[in-house]
């Protein structure tokens, strides 16, 4: 379905006013002591209200694009939400999509909040290159024996299957010989140790010893899986850094206004130049990675190269950015903005979390030069 750029304000303002009335900061703080770090509760209502399908096509039970993704992942990081979308509909749900029409009806049931799922792509010894993978899928008859270790599976903890990426053929870092199979987080063999994050979110490390499953978990080619798995973390890599905006915009919205109601020497602290141009540049870093975020969603859907230059170009900017948005707020609140109880400085571990979050800088940047590289050899430069 076709959305304008007035849909997607609408859909944005309709998002915005749901968690300022419905999520707020104390609201948050409470879900964060659920047994899951999230409410189960909530999830069922951004289900009910459509953002879990926002940005999936419409036989995946969804409608609009990456940009109207981008648009709702704004939002919720304004609020910092603690349910895992990020991890099933930027991450998982864009892979299944990819898989035909049994990851399409799996795509579906995360949109409709049937299902939750989680990708268990990175492993230890690859840091930020899901590709590192040493983990195992082997033919025992008719059906798969799975072995290895994986890392850092967001949002594993409250997922019913886990989206493993194992090898099938190849060495370690060899982009084919993977494939991507469906495992229940209650199969035989697999233990799970949560893992929260300092932002609030879930993680969690998994070890995988003789996993058996049958024939139709696997839901790839086997050997092909990688172009649709990069896929999907470019597309999540985007929408973290639109999370990260609006946890940007906020953390600006919160100093600002501390700021203006602060008196020193009998008048506000924001009459002083110095905190104003403080101020101004914290604005400018905010629209910056917006505008560069928006870019990076409009070329999700381009040829591969393109696609990988335009999120790195984003992620390598957004991550520097967010970190310093999120210690200028701090700084700006004073001691008291290292608090629990004040707001700004979960926004702060929110950015700093993120920058690090499925690449930082320095690794997105070598992933450009590695672009680059390629182009020229190619005779495109």
């Amino acid at each position: 379905m076709q959305t304008t750029q007035d849909d997607r304000r609408q859909l944005q303002d309709s998002v915005r006013r749901y968690v300022e009335r419905s999520y707020g900061f104390d609201v948050r703080t409470r879900l964060s002591h659920e047994p899951l770090g999230f409410s189960v509760e909530r999830w069922q209502t951004f289900a009910q209200m459509g953002w879990l399908g926002v940005g999936l096509p419409e036989r995946c039970g969804g409608f609009g694009g990456a940009l109207e993704q981008a648009a709702l992942a704004e939002e919720l990081g304004r609020a910092g939400v603690l349910e895992p979308w990020l991890a099933n509909c930027a991450l998982c749900a864009p892979l299944l999509c990819a898989l035909g029409e049994r990851g399409a009806a799996l795509a579906a049931s995360i949109a409709s909040g049937d299902a939750r799922f989680a990708l268990a792509a990175w492993e230890p010894q690859g840091r930020y290159d899901a590709f590192d993978v040493r983990a195992t899928a082997t033919p025992a008859g008719e059906r798969w024996r799975l072995a290895g270790r994986k890392t850092l599976v967001l949002g594993a903890a409250g997922a019913d299957t886990v989206l493993v990426l194992a090898r099938t053929a190849g060495a370690d870092r060899d982009h084919r010989g993977l494939a991507v199979f469906a495992v229940p987080t209650d199969a035989a063999g697999l233990a799970m140790s949560v893992l929260p994050t300092y932002d609030g979110r879930q993680t969690a490390r998994l070890d995988l010893a003789a996993v058996e499953l049958p024939a139709s978990a696997l839901l790839s080619e086997p050997g092909n899986a990688w172009t649709w798995v990069e896929a999907a973390i470019d597309r999540a890599t985007t929408m973290a850094c639109a999370e990260a905006v609006g946890a940007m915009s906020r953390t600006l919205e919160l100093t600002r206004d501390y700021l203006q109601s602060r008196r020193q020497f009998g008048r506000a602290i924001t009459d002083n130049q110095v905190i104003r141009h403080r101020l101004v540049d914290l604005f400018v870093a905010v629209e910056q990675s917006r505008a560069i975020t928006e870019a990076a969603a409009a070329h999700l859907d381009d040829e591969p190269a393109a696609r990988a230059r335009a999120v790195s170009l984003a992620k390598a900017f957004v991550s520097p950015a967010a970190r310093r948005v999120g210690e200028e707020g701090v700084q700006l609140h004073g001691a008291i903005g290292m608090t629990d109880e004040v707001e700004v400085g979960h926004c702060y571990k929110r950015l700093a979390a993120v920058a690090n979050l499925l690449g930082d800088a320095e690794w997105h940047l070598q992933r450009l030069a590695e672009l680059d590289a390629g182009r020229a050899l190619s005779g495109q430069a």
